[in-house]
């Protein structure tokens, strides 16, 4: 064979399998980001290099560790893809779901057998590269809980997830930040403005300024319809008990009415009647002899 119609067959691709001096990538230890940040810690990442031309946007936007650990996530799909025999009878994605969407394009006729398997894998990696990208954001903030913002940010660093700005828009990130930090401020500077016991003090001062009520008999027979409730508590405010005059301790607290002055001026008074009248006073026994 001449040395021109040679070709150099091209590296095997690097296998994450435990075997001849290759680490193990172990999913089950934290998830794919567990496992691929696992052997980036051990210096066993691709290079870099290797993701060029089509492949560039796989680190877009990422650098030092947290680019290693990407590379070595698409390492092990890309080789997972090419090597392993697969079950197509198992899918992290429900195909029927996925055949209701591809069917939902009017232009789509027909869908061959392995388009939905197809499908259903791409959206597994994209799927699993962005929590990736925004776990990557939430931990440089120092978090450890998943934010609208972290996948915000993480959608905004690679150009490949330009289709979903309409979405999630690309501001969404830095808007949420200082939206957040505003608020956050403002609470702190309001509480701080307001003293502890303005509040209370208000609350007094209000009572205080409140003027006492008024149950006098004019006001009760000007307005005969009209009922005021009696203060339960009137404070430290006291009327003059020499204002109402002899009257009784309840005509000091709701006053006379005027029905109850109507009623009584129907009857005349007069004198009592202090013989022994049956009619009057009751029939009587008398016990005598």
């Amino acid at each position: 064979m001449d040395a021109t119609n040679q070709r150099q067959a091209p590296a095997a691709p690097r296998r994450y399998d435990g075997q001849n001096g290759n680490p193990m990538y172990d999913a089950a230890n934290g998830g794919h980001y567990g496992a691929s940040a696992s052997i980036a810690a051990q210096g066993q990442a691709p290079d870099p290099q290797l993701f060029v031309g089509p492949w560039s946007n796989v680190n877009q936007g990422l650098a030092n560790s947290y680019r290693d650990i990407l590379n070595t996530y698409w390492q092990q799909q890309v080789t997972k893809l090419e090597t392993d025999e697969h079950d197509y009878k198992m899918h992290q994605l429900p195909l029927a779901r996925i055949k209701k969407v591809m069917k939902a394009d009017p232009e789509v006729k027909m869908i061959s057998a392995e388009a939905p398997i197809l499908f259903a894998k791409g959206c597994d990696i994209f799927i699993t590269e962005l929590t990736m990208r925004a776990w990557i954001h939430a931990e440089e903030n120092k978090r450890r809980t998943l934010q609208r913002s972290d996948i915000a940010a993480a959608l905004s660093k690679s150009d490949m997830f330009d289709f979903l700005i309409d979405i999630v828009p690309r501001e969404e990130a830095q808007t949420h930040k200082r939206s957040g930090g505003q608020s956050t401020a403002a609470v702190q500077s309001s509480a701080h403005s307001v003293p502890a016991g303005a509040l209370a003090q208000q609350g007094v001062h209000q009572q205080h300024q409140m003027a006492p009520p008024d149950y006098g008999m004019g006001q009760h027979m000007q307005q005969p319809e009209e009922f005021r409730q009696p203060v339960m508590y009137p404070g430290a405010v006291q009327g003059d008990p020499n204002a109402y005059g002899q009257q009784g301790i309840f005509d000091q607290t709701y006053g006379v009415y005027p029905s109850m002055a109507q009623q009584n001026s129907m009857y005349p008074s007069g004198p009592r009647d202090t013989g022994n009248d049956a009619d009057a006073e009751g029939e009587r026994e008398d016990f005598g002899p």
